[in-house]
């Protein structure tokens, strides 16, 4: 939310209205996939559930700042952007079922050490039918795609910088988030070649996991990178607003 960029969409229209109704169904999705619970048993593990709930909601909200920042930046609504945000929206409820399940799983595995029987017959029922590989396949794929159309409506975007009379600082800006959002979706593209490479192998799904710690290292890197760019943007755009006004 760079204050330096004029947003050209605050007024939200019915296009953004009724994305944030289906992020909201994605929320709702999570939270009745949820059984009830009736046994103290059930109540404890209702009470794990929590964890994974709160972990997944924190990624789909973080996926919708950067859907609400192109609209907010754009505004732009037409027929292109119509067809890019409606794939985005069916990819984005698809990809909750295995966000949960993934994450879910992923505690389930940690907690392993901790000798707790529910939480090994929750583990095995889990996994019946599938394996670890199959999954971060199918998670991986998901969260790329997501990310990958943002990065295509970003693009859109730019081919309308004439339209939008974007400035040097707000071409920065789009490019910025072009490249963020293309390293966002890479990660978990990698995670899949890492899966589909071992394969075979009994621990193919835990080494495509590890890939997912690349995002802290790469993402540091990338933004520092683009805050040192900015600044230096910054300044050369002040230095010509001060040459400008002792014109």
């Amino acid at each position: 939310m760079n204050q330096e960029f004029r947003f050209r969409g605050i007024e939200p229209g019915r296009l953004e209205n009724f994305s944030d109704a289906v992020f909201a169904l994605a929320i709702t999705l999570l939270l009745i996939s949820t059984t009830p619970p009736t046994t103290f048993i059930q109540i404890k593990k209702f009470a794990f559930d929590l964890i994974p709930f709160i972990m997944c909601i924190t990624l789909i909200v973080l996926v919708w700042h950067g859907h609400f920042i192109f609209y907010y930046r754009y505004g732009l609504r037409d027929n292109k952007v119509v067809v890019l945000n409606t794939i985005f929206l069916v990819i984005m409820l698809f990809y909750v079922y295995p966000l949960k399940f993934l994450t879910k799983l992923s505690l389930f595995l940690i907690a392993i050490p901790f000798d707790i029987d529910w939480l090994k017959t929750d583990l095995r029922a889990m996994m019946v039918g599938g394996n670890m590989a199959d999954l971060m396949i199918i998670y991986g794929l998901g969260a790329a795609s997501v990310f990958f159309i943002l990065v295509l409506m970003y693009r859109y975007a730019l081919t309308k910088r004439e339209e939008l009379d974007l400035n040097e600082l707000e071409l920065f800006d789009t490019k910025t988030s072009i490249k963020t959002n293309f390293l966002l979706g890479a990660i978990p593209l990698f995670s899949v070649l890492i899966v589909l490479v071992f394969y075979n192998h009994k621990f193919a799904g835990a080494y495509a996991g590890f890939a997912y710690f690349l995002y802290g290292p790469i993402m540091a890197w990338h933004g520092k990178k683009v805050d040192e760019q900015r600044k230096k943007l910054l300044d050369k755009h002040e230095e010509s607003e001060d040459d400008a006004a002792e014109e």
